[in-house]
């Protein structure tokens, strides 16, 4: 399973439960991918409670293979190069 923008929006208490019970149930189940844009010490911006936060970070950390990316959207890359999309801001 797959759960891309994870913090894309806030969740509200009953879809902070309802991802926990999602991430506890695949947990050492099954596969589980998560991508966000929020490093784990900010997930509490998202979700209504830091417990709820530093429970699924533990779940989704233990036997996990984190991939951090820094860079350009490949979306707004590819949208430039059409001639559209924002243009990278010069160091």
């Amino acid at each position: 399973m797959i759960v891309d923008e994870l913090g894309f929006a806030p969740l509200d208490d009953t879809g902070a439960q309802l991802l926990f019970r999602f991430v506890a149930a695949a947990y050492e189940r099954r596969s589980l991918g998560v991508a966000s844009h929020w490093p784990f010490d900010q997930w509490g911006r998202f979700l209504p409670e830091h417990t709820t936060a530093g429970s699924l970070i533990d779940y989704l950390l233990h036997h996990a293979h984190v991939i951090v990316t820094d860079g350009e959207s490949y979306r707004m890359r590819e949208a430039r190069q059409r001639g559209g999309g924002p243009r990278p801001k010069k160091p």
